[in-house]
């Protein structure tokens, strides 16, 4: 699978890891030295959940490293939804709905040691019932035709007993009208909690049915100029029209038993999960409390990921030379097709059984000068012959594309095996216009496991000083099977035939985080006008190896601990007409990998695609400034400003027998300077609010070769109480309607400055956010 590298060092580098924990440690009374609290958990989830990019999981939160293609990391009850989201996007059993009984933003420390990975992260902790019966009922539809309707009743049994039901469904047609299906995320997700408490704690059961269908591909095609702007192919509208081939068939040959098979894209790559966590907290008469989850979760998963290379044209000839093609369309052969095609790689993973064992017990006490916390986690996963058909394609470049057979001008081959001498037109594909099945197969299979010990410890040194450390030491070990080449290339087939290679991997991840807060100048002002200065800092040192997923392609990863450190200072100033946090970061990663393709145009015209593992290192240094202002009675702006500078270290890698190095350059998709605008108007049942972020200048690939203009995502929206139990709000997604072209460029992995210059006012494809959207939701509380 395709991964991208999607780096922004947004504000969150220093306001998730001191804004969030100075929220902790402020004293109530403004009048003393408070640290203001940017991150409510009310602005938290708005703020997390307004995705540009999409409207089914939390934004992406850059810190300034290479985010993988699974997005952020979501834990619910304290364990993640999702093991690896090779096997399966955390979005297929998790979306945010009226069950949600808690929901919190972890920062860059807090997800190192309790999510195990790099970045900012998401937790949500489910109702487990209420004193008395109360139900959430909410229903969201947009102007594109989106249906989503949640439901939440919870309440009391007997004896101590409570329930929590929650039912969400989600019909959404995405921005474009595709054949392959009218919804294209069909998601279905239930959810039964039963709970007791006893006089010392509780203890409870949850039941989840998660089925999701979803197709999340965002890919246009349009001409892209030199200035790194991008303007509409001509018939064809960006976000609006579908670029997905519309039949919606996979033909493919099955990497497990070589047969050939036909899979359909949406419901054969889709999710089915069952989910059982028993979740409880017991307190203890010293003081001590045991918060624990127990998880098992059942998933039949798979995933569609078409990976489009480059744009090409083709018009008809009458005097054709070898090397030359027709195309027709595949599901009308005798109609020839002329103008632009699109070539794309198909990797295609049809469903397999993933089961995961998840448990984490933490041990928590408070005293006066200390809150610490002990935890023990262990994460078992079971992944049964997961594997990808992959064969190269093409289809005509037009709103709802079809697929395109082709032939290709050279010589004739006689009955006898030899050339007679004469040219001709020759099929180059199979009658559904595919080739080269299973090229760039993947395939694994095994467990892995991680036994981790937590700990942390938040000290109240004095009145002035607080510090919070924590440790993470975390063993971790593969057990599985691989197909590498030199098996693929013993048995001769496209399809795993003879032996697999045994994979056995151990290592023990250390991570360590330390974060301070010192209000060195408590009362600067007067009781009338209280004002206060104070000094942020945070360290953090974290381990992160691979996983079994890492071995689906054929070239041996060569996993290596991945070393990720970081810190930052900084200062905050309290005022009630203006809150400032100002910091300055250092974060960097070594030893990144990253399953990148290449591709490679031959002599005749065809491409040759490859798939590779690279290592590199990433160093950014970052400067960001997050102010609060509130001027007057109910109004509020928030304004972030980062400056920052990601580079690639030890980018050096060969492919096609041909050496390449991208040390020096700039991280792709990065925009060195970002702003954003959050204000809000707030009178009687009304509020008005706004979300603008900019993002100056990034490259489009990973040479440098190609960039994308600066650009806008904006948000606006307003939110009427009707009383307590009723309210309406109506939202506006891409408000200045730009075009929206983001990322990366598909099929540039590779490209030079030369080449890039002959892309200059050409048809490319690549990746955008979402076009103008309104959004109209209602919520009702009874």
């Amino acid at each position: 699978m395709k991964r991208k590298t999607k780096s922004v060092f947004v504000l969150t580098a220093s306001l998730f890891s001191s804004s969030f924990f100075a929220q902790s440690t402020a004293v109530p009374n403004v009048k003393k030295d408070s640290i203001r609290p940017r991150q409510e958990t009310k602005t938290d989830k708005n703020n997390m959940m307004l995705n540009a990019a999409a409207d089914n999981g939390p934004r992406v939160v850059n810190i300034g490293l290479p985010a993988s293609v699974g997005g952020t990391v979501i834990l619910e009850n304290g364990l993640p939804v999702s093991y690896d989201f090779m096997g399966q996007m955390p979005t297929a059993v998790w979306r945010q709905d009226n069950g949600i009984g808690k929901f919190d933003v972890l920062n860059v420390q807090n997800t190192a040691l309790f999510a195990s990975d790099v970045g900012v992260s998401v937790s949500t902790w489910s109702n487990r019932g209420t004193e008395k019966t109360k139900g959430a009922v909410s229903f969201t539809t947009n102007s594109f035709g989106l249906l989503r309707g949640d439901i939440n009743i919870s309440g009391p049994l007997k004896n101590n007993w409570y329930y929590s039901a929650t039912a969400f469904l989600n019909f959404d047609p995405g921005t474009f009208k595709s054949n392959i299906a009218t919804f294209l995320d069909d998601t279905k997700i239930f959810k039964l909690v039963v709970n007791k408490k006893y006089k010392n704690g509780q203890i409870g059961v949850q039941y989840k049915f998660a089925n999701s269908s979803a197709i999340t591909i965002k890919q246009s095609p349009y001409i892209y100029h030199e200035n790194g702007k991008v303007t509409a192919l001509p018939g064809f509208r960006i976000g609006k029209d579908s670029y997905l081939e519309q039949s919606g068939l996979i033909h493919a040959i099955d990497p497990l038993t070589g047969n050939a098979m036909v899979w359909d894209a949406m419901k054969d790559s889709g999710s089915r999960s069952h989910i059982i966590d028993i979740l409880g907290d017991n307190q203890f008469n010293n003081g001590m409390k045991l918060d624990y989850t127990v998880r098992y979760q059942y998933a039949d998963a798979g995933t569609y990921n078409p990976y489009y290379t480059d744009i090409t044209q083709t018009t008809a000839s009458k005097d054709p030379k070898i090397g030359d093609r027709r195309f027709f369309y595949a599901d009308h052969p005798a109609a020839p097709y002329t103008g632009n095609v699109q070539n794309a790689l198909m990797l295609f993973s049809p469903r397999s059984v993933k089961n995961t064992i998840m448990g984490r017990f933490e041990l928590t006490k408070k005293s006066q000068a200390h809150e610490w916390m002990v935890g023990l986690h262990n994460w078992y996963y079971n992944a049964d012959q997961v594997n990808t058909a992959t064969y190269s394609y093409q289809f005509s470049v037009e709103p709802d594309p079809r697929a395109l057979v082709y032939e290709q001008y050279g010589p004739e081959i006689g009955a006898d095996g030899n050339p007679t001498g004469q040219n001709t037109w020759k099929p180059a594909t199979d009658p559904y216009g595919n080739r080269n099945y299973n090229r760039a197969m993947q395939y694994y299979n095994g467990w892995e496991n991680k036994l981790a010990l937590v700990a942390t410890d938040k000290w109240s040194i004095s009145d002035r000083l607080t510090v919070q450390i924590g440790a993470r030491a975390e063993w971790q070990r593969i057990n599985g099977d691989w197909y590498p080449a030199q098996n693929r290339a013993e048995a001769g087939k496209s399809w795993v035939a003879g032996s697999t290679s045994p994979v056995k991997k151990d290592w023990l991840n250390m991570t360590g985080t330390a974060e301070a807060v010192y209000k060195a100048f408590p009362n600067l002002g007067t009781d009338r006008n209280p004002m206060s200065l104070g000094f942020l800092a945070d360290l953090m040192y974290i381990q992160q190896a691979g996983k079994l997923s890492m071995y689906a392609g054929a070239d041996d990863p060569n996993i290596e601990t991945s070393q990720i450190p970081g810190g930052s200072f900084g200062i905050y100033f309290n005022h009630p007409m203006i809150n400032i946090i100002s910091k300055v970061t250092k974060i960097s990663r070594t030893k990144f990998k990253n399953n990148s393709t290449f591709n490679k145009k031959e002599s005749d015209g065809s491409v040759t695609t490859e798939k590779q593992t690279i290592s590199y290192d990433v160093n950014t240094l970052g400067w960001t400034t997050d102010i609060l202002l509130k001027p007057f009675k109910g109004f509020e702006m928030q304004a972030l400003l980062t400056f920052q500078n990601p580079k690639y270290e030890n980018y050096e890698f060969d492919v096609f027998g041909e050496h390449f190095s991208n040390s020096g350059n700039i991280a792709r998709s990065v925009s060195k300077t970002l702003v954003e605008l959050s204000p809000s108007y707030t009178w009687g049942r009304y509020k008005l609010w706004g979300s603008a972020r900019y993002f100056s200048k990034e490259f489009a690939n990973y040479p440098n070769t190609l960039i994308f203009a600066g650009r806008w995502e904006t948000f606006a929206g307003i939110n009427f109480k009707y009383d307590k139990n009723i309210d309406f709000s109506v939202s506006v997604v891409n408000l200045l309607n730009q075009s929206g072209a983001q990322g990366s460029i598909s099929g540039t992995n590779t490209t030079t400055m030369e080449q890039a210059r002959a892309l200059y006012d050409q048809p490319l494809a690549g990746t955008y956010i979402r076009p103008l959207t309104v959004e109209f939701k209602t919520r009702i509380k009874f």
